[in-house]
């Protein structure tokens, strides 16, 4: 469903991706783990081009990201949700005018049915009784689940999650560990999550690479990412500095 091919992206003297090649099939959960401030959510951004690759190429059920024109991202857009690290809510509006945006902005349903949608979309994440409340009133862990839920009210077919555990406690972020596994559990739906969260990783994923120096290194499922005795994971599994690992040129 999603795929890079070799992509390559610089901020000035900063090579932040440097031939990320991945392949997302339908149904499963990548996690991308790394060290936080090392580009991972670049990624995120190019697979639904808020960001341009420098080159190699982006695909989303076959369109061309870098490439597409304004209606083949909507496209791209509607198909791949992207969970922002911050959940993004919109300050002045309630939370269940923040899930129903993305219906609203559609305009093909009607205001009962998205009404019905928006509720069914928070209370199966436990929101419903915030439903009138701002975002400035509700904690970090529930904006975290307001957003998702604005994510799945529109149903796609994939989500990007970016840093979806970061500022939150441990219970929290468990929490948030299960919802994910909870939104997956069909099967019918992929997800690309980036988090340097290694209990989020191993409690969600299907398969996990690790970003370092621009590239993913090593994809593999859980249990044979964990037993690698590739030196830099070996480093970053075990709270180690990599920079003192033989052979890094850092």
């Amino acid at each position: 469903m999603i795929e890079l091919q070799d992509v390559h992206k610089s901020f000035g003297d900063f090579h932040v991706l440097r031939g990320v090649n991945l392949r997302l099939e339908k149904g499963e959960t990548l996690v991308v783990l790394g060290r936080s401030g090392t580009g991972k959510s670049v990624t995120l951004k190019h697979i639904v081009g808020l960001l341009r690759p420098d080159s190699g190429k982006i695909l989303v059920d076959g369109i061309d990201v870098p490439a597409a024109d304004a209606e083949q991202l909507r496209v791209v857009r509607r198909q791949v949700a992207y969970l922002f690290q911050t959940g993004a809510l919109v300050n002045w509006l309630s939370v269940r005018d923040n899930v129903a945006l993305p219906l609203v902005e559609k305009r093909t349903l009607p205001p009962g049915e998205i009404r019905e949608r928006v509720d069914e979309s928070l209370a199966s994440l436990g929101m419903l009784e915030a439903a009138e409340r701002m975002p400035a009133e509700i904690s970090g862990g529930m904006k975290k689940r307001a957003a998702l839920a604005r994510v799945l009210v529109a149903q796609p077919r994939a989500i990007l999650y970016d840093e979806p555990t970061a500022g939150l406690d441990p219970i929290m972020a468990r929490t948030v560990g299960r919802l994910i596994r909870d939104v997956q559990s069909s099967g019918e739906r992929t997800a690309l999550v980036v988090t340097h969260d290694l209990e989020l990783a191993f409690a969600v994923a299907t398969r996990i690479g690790l970003h370092y120096e621009g590239e993913l290194i090593e994809l593999a499922d859980p249990e044979d990412f964990k037993q690698s005795r590739h030196p830099i994971i070996r480093a970053f599994l075990d709270g180690e500095d990599d920079t003192a690992v033989e052979g890094n040129p850092r």
